[in-house]
């Protein structure tokens, strides 16, 4: 009986030896083995997106960036809610009164307020007394009273008087007034009040109104604050863990510290600007269900200058949190090291939603600030159309050169494990 003897041979294509003996093969399933298209895949594969993709993954199935999310929304709605309950409760009135007059004098308040475009609903609660209407008043079971005394009517409030009864109920008595005192001097109203009538006219009806501009400002400015506190305070924390626990060398062995750094930004800027969009549609759909299609018309022209602006400034604040996380070494740390950053985005913030003429517009072209001042100037109507394109490439250019900055503190600082830097001591360290 003869025995086979193992023959081992090297073929081109693999890099383990098969064992042959007969029959049988003892080859590693082809499955186990990398092929050439893998490896191409992952040399096709800059490292940066894998850290993008880590930095977004982990960001999506962290509880604190989704509560946070959830709370703005929340925030955002309840503004929206707030707003369209006010709206309506304050065209709502309800009154009190014991005269039959009264119905006929707030229905006439009502149609003065429609020939102003007002919405305003006046229900008159009838009372068998003067008394009884002054205790529904006190008791709060209705916004206001109204009386007849001695031929005067008189309008009641608890602690405070209804600013629109004051308004439309008061016009009606107004123009009762004057039609009596025309047809007793043998004069009619029409004749009396004859070029009293306010005309209104609009200098600049092309432009959005102002209300609408301060509005959209403060709502962006809020959002972009928010956004780039939130996700640059979660961006810190991780490069100080992963230093903290010398994570970092471990990756720093396989992936550059600039690929590291660009693909945290890149990730979180994406994350702020996938958050961005959702608020805005949110704003957008609350619009929409308040009947502000006027609104929004008007500021859609701003939308998407203010999205291009929040990109770039979030970039660069992502980039300037990502360094001064590097430059701690424990987590107790990062609020001293991201106290600077958190001081600029304030003042981006409380600086783009204040100022206005000259002031806003030298700032619209100063890079961060021009993150909320240029957009603004453009719902208004006061930028020309090379303004924000000049600012955008400005903010391009100084980004830049901040992000430079940041790389060269954050590759110098993050290796650093002993101590706390700050970053004139980060830039004097070498590569």
């Amino acid at each position: 009986m003869s025995t086979a003897t193992p023959t081992i041979t090297q073929r081109p294509e693999e890099t383990a030896p098969v064992i042959e003996t007969g029959a049988a093969s003892s080859r590693p399933p082809a499955d186990d083995v990398p092929g050439p298209k893998d490896t191409k895949a992952r040399k096709a594969t800059a490292p940066w997106l894998i850290v993008t993709a880590r930095e977004i993954t982990v960001k999506l199935t962290s509880r604190s960036f989704l509560v946070s999310t959830l709370v703005t929304l929340a925030l955002i709605v309840g503004a929206i809610g707030l707003q369209l309950y006010l709206a309506d409760s304050m065209g709502k009135i309800s009154v009190a009164a014991a005269d039959p007059a009264a119905g006929r004098l707030t229905a006439q308040a009502e149609q003065l307020a429609a020939a102003s475009e007002q919405e305003v609903d006046i229900t008159v609660r009838k009372e068998a007394s003067a008394e009884q209407v002054r205790e529904a008043v006190r008791s709060g079971e209705v916004e206001a009273g109204l009386l007849l005394d001695n031929g005067r009517w008189v309008l009641l409030g608890d602690t405070g008087h209804n600013d629109v009864a004051a308004t439309w109920v008061g016009a009606a008595v107004q123009q009762n007034a004057l039609a009596e005192n025309a047809h007793a001097a043998g004069t009619s109203l029409e004749d009396l009040s004859r070029d009293t009538a306010l005309e209104r006219l609009l200098l600049s009806p092309d432009k959005t109104p102002e209300g609408a501009v301060r509005m959209t400002t403060y709502f962006f400015g809020f959002l972009f604050y928010l956004a780039a506190v939130l996700l640059g305070a979660a961006l810190a924390t991780s490069v100080v863990e992963e230093k903290q626990n010398r994570i970092v060398e471990l990756i720093a062995s396989s992936v550059s510290l600039r690929s590291l750094l660009v693909g945290k930004i890149t990730g979180s800027t994406l994350l702020a600007l996938a958050q961005m969009t959702l608020f805005s549609l949110v704003g957008v759909a609350g619009l929409l269900i308040a009947g502000e299609e006027e609104t929004l018309a008007d500021i859609s022209s701003g939308l998407g200058w203010f999205l291009l602006f929040y990109v770039v400034g979030i970039a660069v604040l992502a980039c300037l949190f990502a360094a001064a996380g590097a430059l701690a070494t424990r987590s107790e740390d990062i609020q001293s090291t991201t106290t600077p950053v958190n001081a600029i985005t304030a003042l981006v913030f409380i600086v783009g939603i204040a100022v206005s003429g000259e002031t806003r517009e030298i700032l619209s072209f100063v890079p961060l600030t021009s993150t909320v001042t240029m957009p603004a100037r453009v719902l208004a109507g006061e930028a020309a159309w090379w303004e924000p394109v000049l600012a955008l490439g400005i903010s391009l250019a100084a980004a830049a050169a901040i992000v430079a900055v940041s790389a060269r503190v954050y590759r110098r600082a993050l290796l650093q494990t002993d101590r706390k830097l700050s970053f004139r001591q980060a830039l004097k360290l070498a590569d």
